[in-house]
């Protein structure tokens, strides 16, 4: 009987390649995955030590001490006294304004007294001087004139009259002239003192009126510079009130402040110990999670199996055999009486 010497042959070529082909696919898988592995046991021992973490900080859980730092007596206390001097301002500053309100009428009675003024100066002060002189200078004529009249009547025009007798022609004409010349000179006389007189009431008149003018001047501004302080004044009350409304609004949102402070910090640990885990598990996944190496190494399956390729291989070259060298593949028969040898079969 022939060998089957071609299957064996197909078996132990097909095995061969079969078998370097899977060592070289070994060799380039752990070539690629050379880095990855150098880095791996750290990974691990990093990601157990950080997962062993992860539940201690759990297991302690947020903050639980205080966190808010309350005002102290000497804030609250100086915020209420600021609070309590900003009502009195306020209330201080109302009653000013209240008192000193009117400057706006006493400004506009000044301005009707100065309209008044500027029309009296616009009036005819000679004309007014001339007839005060006229009306009052005629008792200041006869009194000037008294001694002149006495003079006239008891002395001179006695004389004349005496003269006249003595001659015993009171009739005369010489008398009559000598009268009528002494009533002339004290007609003159008068007329003369009369002037005067009217000048000096005249100029008397003048100085007065202007005088008065200058005196209601004198008046209206020292009134209207009392009734600038009582506006200041006022302006002192509005800046009292608005300075008390600043104390009080300060001191208030300082107060307020300090409140909304602590509900802050309330809402703030609330939302801490609600988070807490949400956010450990977060940072977890993005700190350590998440910076795990990334690597581009490819681990390519081997597929090669040496003894299905044996198999493979001795098929196709028992095939072979056949085909090209049926004879040598059949089995050996003997012929009749022929001895058969017990090693063949």
């Amino acid at each position: 009987m022939a060998l089957p010497w071609g299957a064996i042959i197909g078996a132990g070529a097909s095995f061969l390649g079969s078998k370097e082909q899977s060592d070289s696919q070994d060799k380039a898988n752990a070539a690629n995955m050379a880095s990855f592995n150098q880095y791996k046991p750290y990974v691990d021992a990093n990601l157990k030590g950080s997962q062993d973490a992860l539940g201690g900080v759990l297991n302690t859980g947020a903050y639980q001490g205080q966190t808010y730092a309350a005002p102290n007596q000497f804030q609250t206390g100086t915020a209420n006294t600021m609070g309590g001097y900003g009502t009195n301002m306020m209330n201080s500053g109302n009653a000013m304004m209240g008192n000193t309100a009117g400057f706006g009428n006493n400004a506009n009675s000044l301005y009707g007294q100065y309209q008044g003024m500027s029309e009296a100066a616009q009036q005819d002060r000679l004309g007014n001087a001339m007839n005060y002189a006229s009306a009052n200078s005629g008792g200041l004529v006869d009194a000037a004139m008294r001694d002149d009249r006495r003079n006239l009547q008891e002395n001179t025009l006695t004389g004349i009259d005496m003269a006249a007798s003595g001659s015993g022609n009171m009739n005369s004409s010489r008398a009559g002239i000598a009268e009528a010349v002494a009533n002339r000179a004290y007609d003159d006389r008068r007329a003369d003192v009369a002037t005067n007189i009217q000048n000096n009431l005249i100029d008397r008149s003048l100085n007065q009126q202007a005088q008065q003018f200058r005196d209601q001047g004198s008046a209206l501004q020292g009134a209207g510079q009392a009734n600038q302080s009582i506006q200041s004044a006022y302006g002192v009350g509005l800046n009292t009130l608005g300075q008390g409304a600043n104390f009080g609004m300060n001191a208030g949102n300082s107060l307020q402040g300090y409140d909304q402070a602590n509900l802050n910090d309330q809402r703030q640990r609330f939302e801490e110990q609600r988070d807490f885990g949400l956010n450990q598990r977060k940072d977890y996944q993005s700190g350590i999670l998440g910076q795990a190496p990334d690597t581009n190494n490819t681990y390519q399956a081997n597929m090669n199996n040496p003894y299905a390729a044996a198999l493979g291989g001795g098929m196709a070259g028992f095939g072979f055999q056949q085909e090209y060298y049926p004879q040598q593949t059949s089995f050996y028969r003997p012929t009749v009486g022929a001895t058969v040898n017990p090693h063949m079969r």
